[in-house]
């Protein structure tokens, strides 16, 4: 459900290094510890290449407060155009209400320590160190300041006489965001053409409104099954069909339930599922969504109340399929003749469906394998692609700390089927993981998610499922499909959290709720259908013809089963390349400065 490490990141240190970077580069600070009184920072050395300017502290607070630029800043000014400017002034004005004690209790987390291991290559000490640790204290002591967090309150709580910020590698961060957008635009393009060529069948247009309520009441059940060898406490919530005189009198006789499992997000919790829950229900399905303890709401809570120190413990990359499992198990026994739900239940017909870190667990009990060596590259590179660009690597960089676990075969064989929504997996599993998924599948990506990159996470790796495929005829059959909501974002719910202020991520939700609900239902329907319910009346609904006219709504829906490399390549004619900003060399300083108004 809610990501909202991710959230405070992009929100903070979007706007602490906004201005730098153009306002894309790096997303979101949060907090770090609180730090003994020390020097703070008067002076800020803007490095470019082997050229150097040097700033106060004060005058970049004259420029934010009055937008006058001083002999120092001028220098730097000039390399900015108006519109870098404009985005550098206003990320220096921008204030945020955070509590210090949140920011220390999540800065001592792995993602928080993450955060800063980045930040800090590009903020470093007078003597060019790294400056985590500076930031840490720096952020906290910020926070607790009257008006809130700021970025010339960080500078000016910096434990060193001069701050360095390597203005090169920023742009350099700029230009491979602008490569992304383009990369992400032809990417959008070949899933648009690929869509619009699927010829629709005869028996979808027979189908009924996929996303409308089934014939059947539904009821929910609450409760708790716990796995004492592993010590983990699983609450759910049982969404049942019910057959009563308020049925509907075409409904068929219901039988055995097909049974699908549904799993949060990071700091999400099983209420998140109330929608795909009650819509599958209605239409004869059993829905089981359960809370994965140490990686839930319950366990954010914890974090920021100082309770915990992870916002998810690093072995959750294999608890979270074992919780899956487990329910599987228990579910079995509690079906069997004379147990609570006796032959309620058809457990040889088994789905499940994750939203974004339940994404990822989908995709392991499906058969994906975890890959060392492919996250531990990434996690090292400095690429643009695996710090700057996905901040969902922050959450799988925190699986390395537990190395025992990538041994671990996390595939479960009841499983039939899978659909991961915004999935967040792309380096845990690298291609050679993807290529063990041998179960159907249905991948769900918004083109404008901040957190879990619709190319990086999504559309390639559904370019590795196909290439997983030898021949064409192979690929023509592919039960692997890509639904892609253009415009969409990464949550299809505004967050909460109960005493904390987290409106901030409201961005981070689909700017048509009810439209992108919509679209669950119904992709859930049809895809659970069509798989684990094995109706071939349904197995053209996955096409979108009965879900949506592709590219009638405000946030188009496009939904395929082929894509390859070969066709996320722009045409040359057609696809201009993105203007980099330059990063060469500066031959020559200005040789005056001058004092002027902006």
């Amino acid at each position: 459900m809610v990501f909202i490490t991710a959230g405070l990141r992009f929100r903070l240190f979007g706007s602490l290094f906004g201005s730098v970077c153009g306002s894309v580069c790096l997303a979101g600070l949060l907090p770090l510890a609180f730090a003994a009184p020390a020097p703070a920072a008067e002076r800020v050395t803007l490095t470019y290449g082997l050229a150097e300017i040097s700033t106060s502290v004060a005058a970049l607070k004259d420029y934010a407060e009055s937008g006058e630029v001083n002999e120092e800043l001028a220098p730097y000014l000039r390399f900015l155009n108006e519109a870098q400017r404009s985005q550098f002034r206003a990320a220096l004005q921008v204030r945020q209400d955070v509590s210090p004690v949140e920011i220390s209790q999540f800065l001592y987390s792995s993602i928080g320590d993450n955060i800063l291991r980045s930040l800090g290559d590009i903020v470093r000490t007078q003597s060019r160190r790294n400056g985590a640790k500076g930031l840490r204290g720096a952020l906290v002591l910020a926070a607790a300041e009257p008006g809130g967090l700021s970025i010339i309150g960080v500078l000016e709580q910096f434990p060193t006489d001069n701050v360095r910020i390597d203005s090169q590698r920023v742009f350099q961060a700029i230009n491979g965001f602008s490569g992304l957008i383009g990369e992400t635009r032809q990417a959008i393009a070949a899933i648009e053409q690929q869509a619009s060529t699927i010829e629709l069948g005869e028996t979808s247009a027979n189908l009924p409104d996929l996303a409308a309520a089934g014939p059947y009441p539904t009821n929910v059940q609450t409760f708790t099954v716990v796995d004492e060898l592993r010590n983990r406490t699983l609450e759910l919530d049982l969404y049942l069909p019910q057959s009563s005189p308020q049925s509907s009198p075409e409904a068929p006789a219901l039988s055995p339930a097909p049974l699908v499992i549904a799993s949060h997000g990071l700091a999400g919790d099983r209420e998140g599922f109330d929608v795909i829950g009650e819509h599958l229900a209605s239409h004869g399905f059993a829905v089981a969504a359960l809370d994965h303890p140490e990686s839930d709401r319950a366990q954010f809570t914890a974090l920021l109340a100082g309770r915990a120190n992870e916002i998810a413990e690093p072995t959750e990359f294999t608890e979270r399929p074992r919780d899956i499992s487990y329910l599987i198990d228990e579910l079995t026994r509690l079906n069997m003749p004379g147990q609570p739900f006796a032959n309620r239940l058809d457990t040889d017909r088994i789905g499940v469906i994750g939203h974004s870190f339940g994404g990822y667990t989908a995709l392991a009990v499906a058969g994906a394998q975890l890959n060392f060596d492919t996250l531990a590259a990434n996690c090292d590179s400095t690429a643009f692609i695996f710090n700057a660009a996905n901040t969902s690597m922050l959450l799988q960089c925190t699986a390395l700390a537990a190395p025992e676990q990538f041994s671990a075969d996390l595939r479960d064989e009841r499983v039939q089927a899978v659909m991961a929504m915004n999935p967040i997996a792309s380096s845990l599993f690298g291609p050679e993981g993807f290529a063990q998924i041998e179960v159907p599948s249905l991948s769900v990506a918004g083109s404008a998610d901040p957190i879990a990159p619709a190319l990086l996470e999504q559309i390639r790796p559904f370019v590795w499922l196909n290439e997983a495929k030898p021949t064409a005829s192979d690929l023509a059959g592919s039960e692997h499909y890509l639904a892609l909501i253009e415009g969409g974002s990464h949550l299809y719910e505004l967050p909460e959290l109960e005493n904390a202020d987290i409106s901030f991520a409201n961005s981070f939700a689909s700017p048509d709720i009810p439209l992108t609900n919509s679209y669950l239902r119904a992709l859930s329907l049809g895809f659970m259908q069509t798989t684990i319910a094995q109706n071939d009346a349904y197995r053209d609904a996955l096409t979108g013809s009965s879900i949506v006219r592709v590219g009638q709504q405000a946030l188009p829906l496009y939904v395929i089963n082929t894509l390859t490399e070969a066709m996320l390549q722009p045409l040359p004619e057609a696809v201009e390349e993105p203007v980099p900003l330059p990063i060469e060399e500066p031959e020559n300083l200005p040789a005056e400065t001058e004092r002027s108004a902006n």
